[in-house]
């Protein structure tokens, strides 16, 4: 009996499911002060800023182009979804340059931010793309899990 990979919607929820934990891990982070809160928190926020920032970019630089394609009745929401990337962004660069100022309790504001704009989002996103991912069949220019790899 073979296991069955996957559809790419599937995968899209994981990736998702992924930076929410990496959102909750970040601001989660304790609440004692100095060298070594700031540091757990550039650690943390290096790696959701710089995972999320990776993925929005090849969902706008590969997958929505491909989606577009496939399905033309799409183009409103994945413009909807390039506008709350853009949104995203402004906040982790916020989120940024909070770490870098040392400003552990505005993090944590800015981090409850993108938690709530990235559920609002990713619930918005799956809501839209799931189904039409889970029935791709062929080659999909990206890897929800690998925003790395761009075509």
């Amino acid at each position: 009996m073979s296991q069955q990979t996957p559809g790419w919607g599937d995968r899209l929820v994981a990736a998702h499911d992924a930076l929410r934990g990496s959102v909750a891990a970040a601001r989660a982070a304790p609440s004692a002060n100095g060298a070594g809160l700031a540091e757990q928190l550039r650690n943390h926020c290096e790696t959701v800023c710089v995972y999320l920032h990776g993925h929005h970019t090849t969902e706008d630089g590969a997958l929505f182009p491909h989606l577009a394609d496939v399905d033309p009745g799409l183009a409103p929401a994945l413009e909807r979804l390039r506008r709350e990337h853009v949104v995203v962004d402004r906040i982790l660069r916020d989120v940024d340059a909070l770490v870098a100022a040392v400003e552990p309790e505005r993090v944590r504001e800015e981090l409850d931010r993108l938690a709530t704009e990235l559920d609002a989002h990713f619930a918005y996103e799956e809501e839209w793309l799931v189904a039409t991912l889970n029935a791709l069949t062929g080659p999909v220019p990206w890897d929800p899990h690998r925003p790395e790899r761009l075509p």
